[in-house]
């Protein structure tokens, strides 16, 4: 079989010129030229492959028959029959299954291209899966749609089938269908709890420009309840984004509205400079604990709003932070008391180890200027001021191998403009100077090791000890001192702890890791006691002594182990387990913890917590989390989802059961996501009889 070949050249009608092959070839009255077998036209983005074609070279009218595929840019076409014009490149498509950018397909009986973009489709299914299935795995079946790429779809008659099953009609659809984000409502949402009763939400989103975005949102429930709020989204320059959302909430109970902010900011600067702000703020947190019904409400108890820019050069960052920060305490079930703390603002200058000069000295310093504003009760409220500065020198000392010793000295100043009365309970303008310093002192070894050779491993076993000493000097007045941070906590020392791990290596043609670990250790103080009894009397200068074991055989497989011993009566006094199991298809992840009486040795609390689910290449997934109190023999919280992922949607199922007083929860929640739709449904409802 010989290749026929010919190119019509550009004419005022055609820019560019047509290519035409095919296997045979024959001239039909002149100017009407017929190609059988893998015939290909190619004109300018177009390329039109079939088992047979005629043009007519005078007006470029092309009808094609057998296996024809239609490519223009991204978008593909294939069909039993094509008419179609290269001069305005507009035809029809018969029995067409067709590709449309980004990811929607289509299949139907008849395909009309009205313009360089815009498309008719009749009696049809349009869907984001593959066609390969006769049915795929959700669909909407079309009566009549035009299609605008880049665009929107306006589709007549249009059902939604999801598995083979109807789950909705409409009369009439309008669709973006383009890569770009679109305005336009989202899916509804729909769900029921015992609360707020039954549940419609919906949402309008607005692409303002390539890097702004807002969602606008509109909540109805059948017992009153109200909800309305916007999102914004924004992304004006690369490493710069952020987001915030307000809601408001009708509370039909009190007839008033309640409100919810969050937000987030991240951005990196030139010259090395980053900014960071987060916020999380609400009108009333027991409003939202009962009307949400989630788990991090009910476990919420801080509401920090904060900005911080930071610069790092070299060993040296300066912070600088605004905070706002409210603290809960739960009173009674319907009393809350707030505690408000604010940094108005914070300056931070932070010094890493650095080498003085060729010494084998390292200093290091934190230094700091603040400004407080702080309400913890009706009378211990007010502003005022703190300073402070923490410069510190480590020197390494020449040493052996096996044996190092690491000495550091520092000194701390602190002035606060304002102190506490003598019964803590309100602020005066009367300021203080607080000043002590520290010594720390950290040897390590003598260390013992021995290696172990295997065929094709090597064992080594290594014994180390550890002696940290740390001495505090006396500060003075510590009661009258504000406590904002950690800062202004000083405890005075004089210990020392010690620390025997004995450590088991391997190494092996992937590397070397740690088979497991057991550490021993215990403080000792020179100048108070650490452990104290009552009726009768008892103290101890030591601590409790602390055992850790940790066994890593395996990649798969990770226990740790913890357990503490009263130094007075030497019995258990608390012990927690955690164990993690890992492999292809699934995980388990079990967490164990206890306390006891020193005196009796009763158990005080009992608790577990076990995590486990499934992984691996299968498209279901589960994951379970329950939490039980052993000692009152009392669930606490318990969490299973079911999700399956197909190639073009995913569906999942969630049931949550949350014991822990005062806002109990239980209720379910159903997701189903479809590719190039999105959520299509998030029912969430209450679930009274979840279990006892």
């Amino acid at each position: 079989m010989s290749l026929a070949f010919f190119v019509l050249l550009a004419t005022a009608q055609v820019q560019g010129a047509v290519e035409v092959t095919a296997r045979r070839q024959q001239w039909i009255a002149g100017s009407l030229w017929c190609g059988i077998g893998d015939v290909v036209v190619k004109y300018q983005d177009i390329t039109l492959r079939s088992n047979q074609l005629e043009v007519d070279v005078q007006t470029l009218k092309v009808q094609a028959e057998g296996n024809v595929v239609f490519d223009q840019g991204p978008n593909r076409l294939a069909c039993q029959r094509l008419e179609f014009d290269l001069k305005t490149k507009t035809g029809t498509f018969y029995e067409v299954e067709a590709f449309l950018a980004p990811t929607y397909h289509f299949r139907g009986e008849l395909v009309e291209k009205l313009d360089e973009d815009r498309y008719r489709f009749r009696n049809g299914t349009f869907t984001s899966c593959t066609l390969d299935d006769e049915s795929p795995p959700w669909h909407i079946t079309v009566r009549e749609a035009t299609v605008r790429l880049e665009g929107y779809g306006h589709f007549h008659g249009a059902a939604l089938w999801l598995k083979g099953v109807p789950i909705f009609y409409t009369p009439r659809l309008v669709w973006p269908v383009m890569r770009e984000r679109a305005a336009g409502l989202l899916v509804p949402n729909v769900g029921h709890n015992d609360r707020s009763g039954a549940y419609l939400g919906n949402a309008f989103f607005w692409p303002i420009s390539r890097s702004f975005d807002t969602t606008l949102f509109l909540d109805l429930f059948s017992k009153g309840y109200v909800g309305v709020g916007q999102e914004l989204r924004w992304a004006p320059m690369e490493h710069a984004f952020g987001e915030v959302q307000v809601n408001y909430f009708r509370d039909p109970d009190r007839d008033q509205w309640e409100w919810k902010l969050t937000g987030r900011h991240r951005q990196l600067l030139p010259g090395g400079w980053a900014i960071k702000a987060d916020a999380l703020d609400l009108s009333d947190i027991n409003f939202f604990q009962r009307f949400e019904r989630t788990f991090d409400p009910n476990a919420l108890r801080r509401l920090p709003v904060y900005l911080t820019v930071t610069r790092t050069v070299g060993h040296q960052m300066l912070n600088l932070r605004l905070d706002h920060e409210k603290t809960f305490f739960q009173l009674t079930p319907q009393r809350t008391s707030v505690v408000v703390l604010e940094r108005q603002p914070q300056v931070e200058y932070r010094l890493r180890p650095t080498q003085v000069g060729r010494l084998p000295l390292y200093l290091s310093t934190v230094a700091e200027a603040s400004r407080f504003r702080v309400n913890r009760s009706a009378t211990l409220r007010g502003k005022y001021a703190r300073v402070d500065i923490f410069p510190q020198l480590t020197a390494l000392l020449p040493s052996l191998p096996w044996l190092s010793l690491t000495p550091t000295l520092g000194a701390r100043a602190t002035y606060y403009t304002s102190t506490y009365t003598a019964d803590r309970t309100a602020l005066v303008d009367r300021s203080l100077l607080r000043q002590y310093g520290t010594f720390g002192l950290t040897l390590t070894g003598p260390s013992f090791a021995r290696i172990f050779v295997g065929p094709d491993r090597k064992l080594k076993h290594l014994i180390e000890p550890r002696v940290e000493y740390t001495y505090v000097s006396d500060p003075g007045p510590q009661g009258r001192v504000p406590v904002f941070d950690e800062r202004d906590g000083v405890t005075v020392s004089n210990r020392l702890r010690w620390t025997l791990a004995n450590r088991l290596f391997i190494r092996t043609a992937d590397g070397t890791r740690e088979l497991g670990a057991v550490e021993v250790s215990q403080d000792y103080s020179f100048s108070q006691p650490l452990s104290v009894r009552y009726l009768p009397r008892q103290e101890s200068p030591r601590g409790p002594l602390s055992v850790a074991l940790h066994i890593n055989p395996s990649d798969a497989l990770l226990l740790d182990a913890r357990a503490s011993y009263d130094a007075i009566s030497n019995k258990l006094t608390a012990l927690a387990v955690s164990s993690i199991l890992r492999q292809q298809k699934g995980y388990v992840n079990l967490t164990y913890f206890s306390s006891f009486n020193p005196i009796s040795g009763a158990t005080i609390a009992s608790q577990a917590q076990l995590f486990f689910g499934t992984m691996g290449e299968s498209p279901w997934r589960w994951q379970s989390m329950v939490a039980y109190d052993l000692w009152q023999k009392n669930l606490l919280r318990q969490e299973h989802t079911v999700s399956f992922r197909g190639s073009c949607w995913a569906v999942s199922v969630q049931l949550r059961d949350y014991r822990i007083p005062p806002h109990e929860l239980r209720d379910y929640r159903i997701i189903l996501d479809l590719t190039g739709i999105g959520t299509l449904f998030d029912i969430r409802g209450g679930l009274q009889a979840f279990g006892k």
